[in-house]
């Protein structure tokens, strides 16, 4: 239960997990009409799941959706909550990974991906859109409270969610990658890596745009030229609607960017540290609201001397 709304999900463990293993946690979000069960079956990150010894979740929206504050949407609910409790149970019933968890999803599954990484006070070390994007909501308010590193894959011939964006959809590809560049300062030009094209009766090709020397994460986007809505590499019915681009197999592609990334283990300046000429007047918020720093998240440090200081907090 969560916000008076029974949510569910299914997930899978490999077949040599115990509780004693910390293990990382995958958590993957179906597009609009879908369903956690169906994406599994569409996706098979099971499999990867018992290769690389890792825990994958499949949440179901409300009514097939998610709310990502999309221009059009079916759903109020708050599932930016609940996927922060789904990521806490894992954590205390299955002790998983509280560094190692990640997000990705297709469509509207894409959208809730990049909203997390905009708004959780939870930390996710990378996340992975596949046909997704950014709001115009999203984007206009997105103040990420940690450093995540973000896979972003689109068709150029997508005829639902426009590469180049939409009144119905919101801002482009490039926007959101630009947004992402700049946030964790990387270049500005990213630098084009060559990928295979072996199946050429596709009608589609990928190219890797990867931008070098960001701050503490990674950024690449799968530029598939001609691909339509779908999963790259996923043939069915159900994925999805136009081309599907067969040179890569996107689940694994996403898997390789997430592996082995975590988020950094780092705590709050204590007072004491402060010299006698800086002393920490008030803790804020993203909102701008006074706290006092119990969770996770990214606060800002208001200082005497007039200076603010943004300051990420993670319990050991």
């Amino acid at each position: 239960m969560h916000d008076s709304e029974q949510r569910d999900f299914v997930y899978y463990t490999p077949s040599t997990w115990n509780i004693n293993q910390e293990l990382p946690l995958l958590i993957v979000l179906h597009g609009l009409t879908q369903t956690g069960n169906g994406i599994m079956d569409i996706t098979n990150f099971n499999e990867l799941a018992e290769d690389n010894n890792f825990i994958v979740c499949y949440p179901d929206g409300l009514n097939g959706s998610w709310n990502a504050n999309m221009n059009v949407t079916v759903s109020q609910a708050d599932d930016l909550g609940f996927l922060e409790a789904l990521c806490l149970y894992f954590e205390n019933d299955m002790n998983t990974n509280p560094l190692q968890k990640y997000l990705c999803g297709i469509s509207t599954g894409g959208f809730m991906c990049h909203k997390m990484a905009c708004e959780s006070q939870q930390c996710f070390a990378a996340i992975g859109s596949v046909a997704g994007n950014m709001s115009d909501t999203v984007y206009s308010n997105c103040a990420p409270n940690h450093l995540t590193s973000v896979l972003h894959i689109h068709g150029t011939a997508d005829g639902v969610v426009a590469y180049n964006g939409s009144p119905t959809t919101g801002v482009s590809v490039e926007e959101t990658m630009t947004f992402w560049q700049e946030f964790l300062s990387c270049n500005a030009a990213a630098d084009l890596q060559t990928m295979p094209n072996p199946n050429i009766f596709d009608l589609s090709y990928p190219e890797k745009y990867i931008y070098q020397n960001c701050n503490g994460a990674e950024l690449e986007h799968i530029k598939v030229i001609g691909g339509g809505h779908q999963w790259p590499g996923i043939v069915t019915a159900l994925g999805g609607v136009g081309t599907i681009n067969m040179d890569f197999y996107s689940p694994e592609v996403i898997w390789e960017f997430m592996e082995g990334k975590s988020c950094p283990q780092t705590v709050s300046i204590e007072e004491s540290e402060l010299t006698s000429t800086k002393h920490l007047i008030k803790i804020l918020d993203a909102l701008g609201r006074e706290v006092h720093p119990k969770v996770n998240g990214a606060f800002y440090y208001v200082y005497n001397d007039g200076t603010v200081e943004r300051v990420f907090v993670m319990s050991e």
